[in-house]
C-alpha cells in the first residue's frame, strides 16, 4: 500500500519528504536552468492536462514552464521554494500529489537546487515522485544495488526464490534465475518491471517514506544483473 505522507510546507525547509524519468540538463552560467524527464501518465500542470511523454522543465522567474514538441507548453505558477532530505530529490527529480487515480505536478527539483512548490494539497493523497537517477553512476554495481533494494525482497537475493516471501504472498514468486523469467525479452522484463502484472505491482523503491519508481536507466541495469543470474 502506497504510504500518505502530510507535511508543513516553509520558504526553506520541508518537514516531509516518490516514475519514470530519464535525464537532467545542466544549465549554464546565466542559462535557465532546465531538466528534461520522460513522464509515464497524463498529469496535471496548473490548469492543463498533459499526456505521457518527454518534456523539458525550465524556471523562470515565479514560474515553471513544461514543454512538449507533441503537447505544447504549460505553465505552473511557484508558489514557494523548498529544500528537503535526501540527495534523491535533489539530484533531479518531480513530485507529484495523486488523489483519486490523477496525478498533479506539486514539486520541480533541479539537479543541485532548491525545490519549486507549485500545488498543495493539505491531506487525503500520496505522492508519486519521478528521477533522474537514484543510484550510482558507475553502471558496472548499478544493477545489483537497484536489484538488492527492490527484486531481491521477493525474489531471493540470488534470485533463486525466497521460501518466507512464497508463504507470505501465498504464491511461488518466480525464480529469475529459471528458464521461464530468462526466455523473456528485455522489453517484456521492462514492461514488468515498470508496469507491473495482475499477480505483481511496479517495482518501487521506498525513500524516507516515499516511493518511487527505478528511473529508466537503473530498469536497463537491473535487467542486465537479473541476466547474471541465469543457471
Amino acid at each position: 500500500m502506497r504510504q500518505v505522507k502530510t507535511r508543513r510546507v516553509m520558504a526553506t525547509s520541508l518537514l516531509a519528504l516518490v516514475l519514470v524519468p530519464f535525464f537532467a540538463v545542466g544549465a549554464a552560467l546565466g542559462q535557465r536552468p532546465t531538466m528534461q524527464m520522460e513522464i509515464p501518465y497524463k498529469f496535471v500542470v496548473g490548469a492543463k492536462v498533459l499526456p505521457e511523454g518527454r518534456y523539458t522543465f525550465s524556471v523562470s522567474n515565479n514560474r515553471v514552464d513544461v514543454q512538449s514538441s507533441n503537447s505544447g507548453t504549460a505553465m505552473g505558477t511557484i508558489i514557494t521554494q523548498i529544500s528537503g532530505r535526501g540527495d534523491f530529490l535533489q539530484g533531479g527529480s518531480l513530485v507529484f500529489d495523486t488523489t483519486g487515480g490523477g496525478h498533479i505536478l506539486s514539486e520541480v527539483w533541479m539537479p543541485g537546487r532548491d525545490g519549486q512548490l507549485l500545488h498543495i494539497i493539505p491531506n487525503g493523497h500520496t505522492h508519486d515522485v519521478l528521477l533522474v537517477s537514484y543510484l550510482s553512476q558507475n553502471r558496472a554495481t548499478s544493477g545489483k544495488a537497484a536489484f538488492d533494494l527492490t527484486c531481491g525482497r521477493c525474489h531471493g537475493m540470488d534470485g533463486k526464490g525466497d521460501a518466507n516471501a512464497d508463504k507470505y504472498f501465498k504464491v511461488t514468486i518466480p525464480r529469475l534465475s529459471s528458464a521461464e523469467v530468462q526466455g523473456k525479452s528485455d522489453d517484456a522484463l521492462r514492461q514488468l518491471i515498470t508496469q507491473g502484472s495482475s499477480t505483481m505491482p511496479p517495482v518501487e523503491v521506498d525513500d524516507a517514506g516515499f516511493r518511487h519508481r527505478l528511473p529508466p536507466q537503473d530498469v536497463d541495469a537491473v535487467i542486465a544483473y537479473v541476466r547474471t543470474l541465469k543457471q
